[in-house]
C-alpha cells in the first residue's frame, strides 16, 4: 500500500491548479431583473477604470496583477458569452504624454489584459485620467488619444447601434470644463443625437395620431405634450455619473437638521456656508447638476451607464431614468474588481453585478497553498528517506 504522504505533493498541486481556475470565475448576482428580456437579447459586458500603468508598471503589476485580470477576462467571457464589451474610461492611471509613446504601452497593455475578447465589438470611452483636467484639455490632444481606440470621433464620443440597440457614448469630461471648445463640440453632438430622436418621435407620433391622447397641430407636427417620454431615447454610456440632486438635498438636510441639534443642546452654533452645502465626496463625484437636467431631457436615455466611484450601484432618477455605476475593474483601488453584464431586450433590461476576491484574499490563497505544498514535499522527502534506510 502506497505512502499516503508520497502522494500528497501531487494532491496539493491539483489543488492548487483548481484554486487558480476557480479564483478567477466571476460571481455574478441579479441587481435588476427588468422583467424577460427574451431570447433576442444582446449581452455586453462594461467596465470602466482599468488604471493602467504605462511605462510606470512595475514587476507586480506586469506579472500579476494584468496577468490575473486578463484571466479574469477571460473566464469571464467563456462563462456570459458578451455580444460586445464596453469600457467606460480611466483607462490609464494618469494623464501620458503623448509624443513619448507612453500611450502606446497602455494600449499594448490594454490590448493583453483583454485579449480573450479580441474580434468581439469593443467601445472605449475616456476619463479625466485618460485627457487630463479642464486646464489640461484640448481637442488636439483628444483627438489623438481617440484616433487610436475604436468607433470615437475627435471628441472622444460615439453614437452607434448594435443588434436594434442604440447608444450614445460622451466624453462628459468636458461638461466639466466652462468656455472650452471641446465643451462645444460634445453639445453639439448632444442636440444633433436630441433633433433625430425628437424627428423619429415626431414620425412615430404622426403614424399614431388615432390615439386620443395625441394632439396634432394644425401643421402637422406633434404639440408639446408628445415630446419622446423618459426611456425612448438610446443607452447612454458616460465616465462621470450623472447629479443626484434628491440625495445631495438630503445630506444638506442632515446637516441642517444636525446643526439645529447641536443649537438646541448649547443653545448657540456656527453654521457658515460651508457647512450648509456640505455633502459627501462621493455625491461631488458628478456631473453637474444642470447638466444632469440637460442630458434627461434632451436624449430621454432607455438607461445610464456610468463609472468613476469605484463602487457598483443602481440609482432611480426623478425622471424614472434608472443609472447602474459600473464599479472599477483593478486592484489599485483596494477593492474588489468587477463589472456590469447586462442584457438588452427588446423593451427591458438585466442588469447583473459580477466581482472578482480582493487581492488579499487571493495573494493569501496563493500562499497558503504554496506553504502546505513545501511542507508536504518536506514531509514526502522525509518518508522516502526512512523508508530507504529500512530497505
Amino acid at each position: 500500500m502506497a505512502d499516503w504522504r508520497l502522494v500528497l505533493p501531487l494532491i496539493l498541486i491539483a489543488a492548487f491548479l483548481i484554486f487558480e481556475d476557480l479564483i478567477t470565475v466571476p460571481s455574478c448576482v441579479i441587481s435588476d431583473g427588468g422583467g424577460a428580456v427574451g431570447s433576442n437579447k444582446l449581452k455586453a459586458m462594461i467596465v470602466a477604470d482599468l488604471l493602467l500603468k504605462g511605462p510606470d508598471a512595475g514587476y507586480a503589476d506586469t506579472f500579476f496583477r494584468n496577468i490575473f485580470i486578463s484571466r479574469f477576462f477571460r473566464k469571464s467571457y467563456e462563462k456570459l458569452e458578451p455580444d460586445m464589451l464596453v469600457i467606460l474610461g480611466d483607462i490609464a492611471a494618469k494623464r501620458l504624454e503623448l509624443g513619448k509613446g507612453d500611450w502606446s504601452v497602455v494600449l499594448q497593455q490594454l490590448k493583453r489584459v483583454i485579449g480573450p475578447f479580441d474580434g468581439v465589438p469593443l467601445v472605449v470611452g475616456l476619463g479625466e485620467r485618460d485627457v487630463g483636467e479642464c486646464s489640461e484639455l484640448d481637442e488636439e490632444s483628444v483627438a489623438k488619444i481617440a484616433n487610436n481606440l475604436p468607433g470615437l470621433d475627435r471628441t472622444g464620443s460615439a453614437s452607434f447601434r448594435f443588434e436594434n440597440v442604440s447608444f450614445f457614448l460622451i466624453n462628459d469630461v468636458a461638461l466639466l470644463c466652462n468656455e472650452n471648445a471641446l465643451r462645444f463640440g460634445v453639445e453639439k453632438l448632444i442636440e444633433s443625437e436630441s433633433f433625430d430622436l425628437r424627428e423619429q418621435s415626431k414620425d412615430s407620433l404622426l403614424e399614431a395620431a388615432v390615439s386620443d391622447e395625441i394632439n396634432i397641430l394644425n401643421d402637422g407636427f406633434p404639440s408639446l405634450k408628445s415630446y419622446p417620454p423618459s426611456g425612448s431615447g438610446p443607452v447612454l454610456l458616460l465616465h462621470f455619473p450623472l447629479s443626484r440632486a434628491a440625495e445631495m438635498n438630503n445630506e444638506r438636510n442632515n446637516t441642517l437638521n444636525e446643526n439645529l441639534q447641536k443649537f438646541e443642546h448649547n443653545g448657540t452654533v456656527h453654521v457658515d456656508s460651508d457647512t450648509v452645502e456640505a455633502v459627501s465626496p462621493q455625491l461631488m463625484q458628478t456631473l453637474p447638476l444642470n447638466e444632469t437636467e440637460y442630458i434627461l431631457q434632451s436624449l430621454r436615455p432607455r438607461m445610464v451607464f456610468s463609472a468613476h466611484r469605484q463602487h457598483f450601484d443602481i440609482y432611480n432618477h426623478s425622471d424614472g431614468t434608472l443609472e447602474v455605476i459600473v464599479p472599477a475593474m483593478t486592484w489599485t483601488l483596494g477593492g474588489r474588481p468587477g463589472f456590469v453584464f447586462a442584457s438588452f431586450g427588446e423593451t427591458n433590461t438585466r442588469v447583473s453585478h459580477c466581482s472578482l476576491a480582493r487581492e488579499m484574499h487571493v495573494v493569501m490563497g496563493y500562499l497558503s497553498i504554496l506553504v502546505l505544498l513545501l511542507f508536504a514535499t518536506i514531509i514526502s522527502r522525509g518518508s522516502y528517506s526512512v523508508r530507504f534506510f529500512q530497505i
